[in-house]
């Protein structure tokens, strides 16, 4: 038995938390939450164009270098209806998501079918040239594929 008006030596003064642990631990689910529902949240429709845009412009690229390095002609053909793009590379095809809006304008001797036009690329680094439109809402980017050259160039055009 404790003498009177001693405390108990089983009696602890530090059970429980601090202030100091209860932020600590409020803090860090916080910020789990926070890096959840990134994961969740689908990009914005400006953020899917211009990654389309920039996607687009990237391919066409790698098909004239490939057309270059092989020595033969590369064609990429662009087909409005289906919002795809394929390559004669063997690389898969590009797909548009269903919120962009797709536009060619291209030489008439590579038009495939009243929906669907080429773009063909020759070992010399030159092109039949032409412009890809896309838009999305209020915002449109464009790929330029210049005919001499065969640059080809994304800017934003609103």
């Amino acid at each position: 038995m404790s003498p009177a008006g001693s405390e108990p030596k089983d009696c602890n003064r530090e059970a429980g938390f601090t202030l100091f642990e209860m932020l600590a631990v409020l803090v860090i689910v916080a910020l789990t939450a926070g890096a959840i529902s990134m994961l969740y949240r689908s990009p914005s429709s400006e953020a899917q164009l211009k990654t389309a845009s920039l996607m687009a412009a990237s391919r066409l690229r790698d098909i004239r270098s490939g057309a270059m390095i092989s020595g033969s002609d590369r064609l990429a053909v662009i087909d409005v209806a289906r919002k795809s793009i394929e390559f004669s590379n063997g690389i898969a095809p590009m797909t548009f998501p269903r919120s962009i809006d797709l536009d060619v304008m291209s030489a008439d001797s590579e038009r495939v079918s009243p929906t669907a036009a080429g773009i063909r690329f020759f070992p010399n680094g030159a092109s039949t040239g032409g412009t890809i439109n896309l838009r999305s809402r209020d915002k449109a980017y464009e790929i330029r594929v210049n005919w001499l050259t065969g640059r080809v160039s994304s800017a934003s055009i609103n």
